[in-house]
């Protein structure tokens, strides 16, 4: 799975998550499913299953960043990254990385802040369920972002080891 050796346990943590909330996407379909045929076939629409399969995927979506990382299979521009020489490839990761831990460290902390007001507050959807969904969601970004920002820490700990002999650089 690891382009740079053995998965570590940042890289493990992401994938199990990944592969466990992957099955909120399923739930959602059943239960989209379900909402068809209540509304359809029984004449009893359902005034919840809107904002629950909202929350599911919203959930495993926002940790799916995580999974992606761990796997490398984020979105970078591959024909022209393939064409730059191994240490060039090799800044590219670095300044990426990097920049990115930045963009993270802040929105992780932000999103944290609104998590814990939004779990102090208890605070509720407003829809006609009126469901805890904010508190479930900020929650879920909060812990997306930190995830993410743990996974990218690791691989810019990873890229300190020359890519010849995998040995740390000084």
């Amino acid at each position: 799975m690891e382009a740079r050796g053995q998965e570590g346990p940042i890289d493990r943590l992401s994938r199990r998550t990944g592969e466990t909330l992957a099955w909120l996407f399923l739930l959602s379909a059943a239960l989209t499913g379900w909402e068809v045929l209540a509304s359809s076939l029984l004449a009893a629409p359902t005034v919840w299953v809107h904002d629950l399969t909202t929350m599911l995927c919203v959930t495993a979506f926002l940790v799916g960043g995580a999974y992606a990382q761990a796997r490398r299979e984020h979105i970078r521009i591959t024909p022209l990254y393939d064409l730059l020489p191994a240490r060039a490839r090799r800044l590219c990761d670095l300044a990426g990385h990097l920049l990115a831990l930045v963009y993270l460290a802040v929105l992780t902390w932000f999103t944290g802040a609104q998590a814990l007001e939004s779990i102090t507050i208890w605070e509720m959807s407003g829809h006609a369920w009126n469901f805890p969904m904010p508190v479930v969601i900020r929650t879920a970004f909060f812990l997306g972002s930190a995830l993410l920002l743990l996974q990218l820490a690791a691989h810019l700990w990873e890229l300190r080891r020359d890519p010849q002999d995998g040995r740390p650089r000084p």
